[in-house]
């Protein structure tokens, strides 16, 4: 394919900051679906958003409902979501992470998905 120059508004590409997220790795997606196996779900698919806040989400089943865990990287929260009869999303928990590293994530997600009759099970 040819290359093309393109015109950007602002500032260039080049001249930006590169900005590294965890969320667009490999090591983090695996660990990231891994937890939340590992809390009963059924992960369907993990979405890592090319974006300047590295926001990403993971969509699962859990207990025959299907559910996604969603980062918003711009307001520094990890949202657990459960799919309605219709297109919307109820929430059903939150978690502010301070600290954007797979440790802090992957606590979070412990937390925002352990629920009563998966508790007795770890």
């Amino acid at each position: 394919m040819a290359e093309h120059e393109v015109m950007w508004i602002g500032r260039r590409p080049a001249a930006m900051a590169p900005v590294e997220h965890p969320a667009t790795s490999e090591a983090f997606a695996d660990a990231v679906t891994g937890a939340c196996a590992g809390c009963g779900c059924d992960v369907q698919d993990y979405v890592a958003a090319a974006g300047s806040y590295g926001s990403w989400l993971v969509r699962f089943e859990r207990d025959g409902n299907r559910q996604r865990l969603v980062w918003n990287g711009k307001d520094g929260k990890l949202v657990l979501e459960q799919a309605t009869t219709g297109v919307d999303w109820n929430e059903l928990g939150s978690s502010p992470v301070s600290e954007r590293d797979e440790t802090q994530f992957l606590m979070a997600i412990r937390d925002l998905l352990k629920a009563p009759d998966h508790a007795a099970q770890t």
